[in-house]
C-alpha cells in the first residue's frame, strides 16, 4: 500500500512507546499500512539527561538508516518533496524528568528533535503531578513557565498521564491547542491515567485531540465503540488513533520501572501476569492500522470517508500543522 499525498495519511500519534518499539520491521509495516507520521517517545520513560540524549541519538540513528524515514522537525517537513512517501517520525517524551528544573534543557533537547512533551509521568514531575499522585496541587511555577516555552518554541503539549487538575490547568493556561497521545475517556475504562469527560471537552473547545489508546480494548469493534463514545461527547473533529502494543512487554517494563515508582513496585506483586494481557486478539495493537482492520470496521459503521480521514490523521495533521515551528 503506497502513502497518500504527503497532505494527508494516517498518524500513529503513539506507535511506538519505547524507543525499542521503533525497529525497521516496524517502519515498515507502519508504510504498508498507509502512515505519515508516527509519534515515538525516545528515551525510556525514567531516563536522565544523559541517557535520554544517548536514546535520542540512538532512535535518530534508526530514522536515518531507513530509507523510509526522516525526524520530523517543522510543519514544512510534512511537504517538503525529499519526504514524499516517508514516514515523519515525531520524537516525544512521556516524562520530563530528563529535562530537570532547567528551561534550558527543554531548549536543548528542542534542539535534539524534541516536539511532544508529557507533563508528568504516573508520579510528580518538575512541571506537575501525575495521575497517580495522592494530591494534584495542579502546575508548578516552573510547569507553567515550560507550557510557555513549549507554545513558543513548537512542542505539542501532552496530558496522558497528568493529575487531573495538572492537566486542566495546562490547556487553559496553552495559547495552542493540547492533545492525549493515547488515553480514553474514564467512563469507558476507569482508572486514573484515562481522562475525565470535562477535561476531553475542555481540550476539544481549545482545538485539542484524544487518542484512543488500543490497549484497553479487546477487539476492532470494542474500539470503535469507544471511539464512537468520544465522538458523540465532542466531535469528529477531536478524535484520533494510537495503534500500540506493548502487552508482550508488560512485565519486562514494569519490572524496570518498579525501582523508580511506588505504583509499579506493588503492581508488579499483585497481578497475575499469566492473564491474557500479553496476548492480543488479531486486529488489536499495532495492526489495528491495517485497512481490513479500523477502517472496515468504520465503513460498516456508515462514518464519512471525510470522516475517517480526520479520525485516522487529519485532526492530527492539523495540529502538528499549527503548533510545530
Amino acid at each position: 500500500m503506497s502513502l497518500p499525498e504527503h497532505h494527508s495519511g494516517i498518524v500513529n500519534c503513539l506507535g511506538a512507546p519505547w524507543p525499542e518499539d521503533l525497529s525497521p520491521a516496524f517502519i515498515d509495516q507502519l508504510r504498508e499500512q498507509g502512515v505519515a507520521v508516527v509519534g515515538c517517545t525516545a528515551n525510556l520513560t525514567w531516563d536522565d539527561t544523559l541517557e535520554s540524549i544517548e536514546n535520542f541519538e540512538r532512535v535518530k540513528a534508526i530514522v536515518r538508516g531507513h530509507p523510509h524515514a526522516y525526524v520530523l522537525r517543522s510543519a514544512a517537513d510534512l511537504d517538503r518533496p525529499e519526504h514524499r512517501g516517508k514516514i515523519g517520525v515525531l520524537f516525544g517524551l512521556q516524562n520530563p524528568k530528563a529535562l530537570s528544573d532547567s528551561l534550558r534543557l527543554l531548549d536543548a533537547f528542542f534542539d535534539l528533535g524534541l516536539r511532544c512533551l508529557s507533563l508528568a509521568f504516573s508520579e510528580n514531575s518538575y512541571y506537575g503531578c501525575g495521575h497517580a499522585s495522592e494530591v494534584d496541587t495542579g502546575l508548578t511555577s516552573l510547569g507553567r513557565q515550560a507550557v510557555k516555552r513549549m507554545n513558543q518554541l513548537g512542542i505539542v503539549i501532552d496530558l496522558s498521564h497528568s493529575g487531573d487538575r495538572t492537566a486542566l490547568e495546562a490547556l487553559e493556561l496553552s495559547e495552542q491547542p493540547v492533545i492525549f497521545t493515547h488515553s480514553t475517556s474514564r467512563t469507558l475504562f476507569n482508572r486514573p491515567r484515562s481522562a475525565p469527560d470535562p477535561l476531553i471537552v475542555a481540550a476539544a473547545k481549545k482545538g485539542g485531540v484524544i487518542c484512543q489508546d488500543v490497549r484497553a480494548n479487546t477487539s476492532v469493534s470494542e474500539y470503535v465503540d469507544w471511539v464512537d463514545y468520544c465522538v458523540k461527547l465532542v466531535g469528529v473533529d477531536h478524535l484520533g488513533v494510537s495503534a500500540q502494543d506493548d502487552f508482550h512487554r508488560s512485565y519486562k517494563d514494569t519490572q524496570r520501572i518498579a525501582p523508580y515508582v511506588p505504583t509499579y513496585a506493588a503492581e508488579l506483586k499483585k497481578r497475575d501476569w499469566s492473564d491474557d494481557r500479553v496476548y492480543r486478539r488479531a486486529g488489536i495493537g499495532a495492526n489495528l492500522l491495517a485497512g481490513e482492520n479500523l477502517t472496515a470496521e468504520f465503513k460498516r459503521r456508515n462514518y464519512s470517508e471525510a470522516a475517517i480521514g480526520k479520525i485516522l490523521g487529519g485532526n492530527l495533521l492539523r495540529i502538528i500543522r499549527q503548533v510545530l515551528p
